[in-house]
């Protein structure tokens, strides 16, 4: 295995903190980096089909939400503690 990247010594089990200095002994393999590709189908940060982008007044929204809050289903509530 490599080295530390910190410290130089060696991690021959390959521990993800180095056992000598205790610091993180490789570098990251990527970056966390958030990109959104345009123009690109292929390669996109963010599945556009799963996230519903429109805009709509305030007074829709609250129409809309109190018909799907009036719709839905109640929440499945447990069956509580029993006691034998």
């Amino acid at each position: 295995m490599a080295n530390c990247q910190h410290c130089n010594e060696p991690n021959p089990e390959g521990m993800f903190n180095c056992p000598c200095c205790g610091k993180r002994a490789n570098p990251n393999k990527w970056n966390t980096n958030f990109v959104i590709r345009e123009n690109n189908s292929f390669a996109t940060a963010i599945r556009k089909d799963q996230i519903d982008f429109n805009s709509i007044s305030y007074d829709d929204g609250i129409k809309k939400m109190r018909e799907s809050k009036k719709n839905a289903k109640p929440t499945p509530r447990g069956k509580g503690i029993r006691v034998m």
